[in-house]
């Protein structure tokens, strides 16, 4: 069957998917109706075009994604593309893509990805280990700097990252659960009652420290980092099955939250796995 004989038949005309026939070079051999009304274009811009004399938004929908995306100065789409080829043994090969308009799905799928983004923000404390989550700690830092400010009370804040026993930080793609759920009960039994315990990210909690000194938080969190290693061997083995390490800052005038994290950040870098509580 020809390439033209398939762009002159009826079912190529009255099909509701986009259509699009090609021959072996690439060149475009026929476009049905309902191919035009998806990309705007008429098949006497497209027939017997080379490759390279198309449009960028048409090249695309040539190309290897599955999923294509077109975004007009009026209208934007989304069409999900098939192709299947013809033509058996010795016959001219014709190359058809079918394309269908999802466009409804795929806005509907980003709407109900930002709704559960908002839905995030929105919550309070992290799912695992019902802790404050870092929105919450973000705001109370905040509160808490703000007081500082004011009032000139003593401010400290520490991150406790989770590190793998063996001391590199990267050698799992993610903690067990268990193990995260494991390490915020301790946490949460060590602090006093007025502290703030949260989860900041996947391997790391933040530790908030209201009236309370540099020099009184490093004793603290030292005392938390020698009991650690209670918890944390792995069974049958002398070896910790987890550490802790900790980046720990005192509040000093000039310092908002995000400066506040930031420095915690970086003494937490600078601890290094050598430095990590449990060894």
């Amino acid at each position: 069957m020809s390439q033209n004989n398939i762009a002159e038949q009826e079912w190529f005309q009255l099909c509701p998917a986009g259509l699009l026939a090609l021959d072996s070079g690439g060149h475009i051999r026929g476009i049905n109706s309902a191919m035009e009304e998806m990309t705007g274009v008429s098949a006497e811009q497209l027939l017997d075009q080379a490759p390279d004399g198309l449009s960028s938004s048409i090249r695309r929908l040539l190309g290897d994604q599955g999923l294509v995306h077109l975004q007009g100065p009026d209208r934007e789409r989304w069409l999900q593309r098939e192709t299947r080829e013809l033509g058996g043994p010795g016959d001219e090969k014709t190359i058809l893509h079918f394309y269908l308009d999802v466009t409804e799905a795929q806005q509907l799928r980003q709407e109900n990805e930002r709704l559960l983004r908002h839905i995030d923000e929105l919550s309070i404390t992290d799912e695992l280990t019902g802790l404050a989550n870092r929105q919450t700690l973000t705001r109370m830092l905040e509160s808490q700097v703000a007081r500082s400010r004011r009032y000139q009370n003593p401010l400290s804040m520490a991150l406790a990252e989770v590190i793998p026993g063996d001391g590199r930080t990267h050698s799992l793609p993610r903690l067990p659960d268990e193990l995260i759920v494991m390490v915020s009960g301790y946490l949460r039994d060590r602090l006093r009652w007025a502290d703030v315990l949260g989860r900041w990210d996947q391997t790391r909690f933040m530790l908030l420290l209201p009236e309370t000194p540099g020099e009184a938080a490093r004793t603290l969190i030292d005392n938390i980092g020698h009991g650690v290693s209670d918890i944390a061997t792995a069974e049958g083995t002398a070896d910790p099955a987890f550490r802790l390490r900790f980046g720990l800052v005192e509040w000093s005038k000039g310092l908002d939250a995000r400066k506040l994290i930031r420095q915690a950040e970086q003494a937490l870098d600078a601890a290094g796995t050598s430095a990590a509580a449990g060894c």
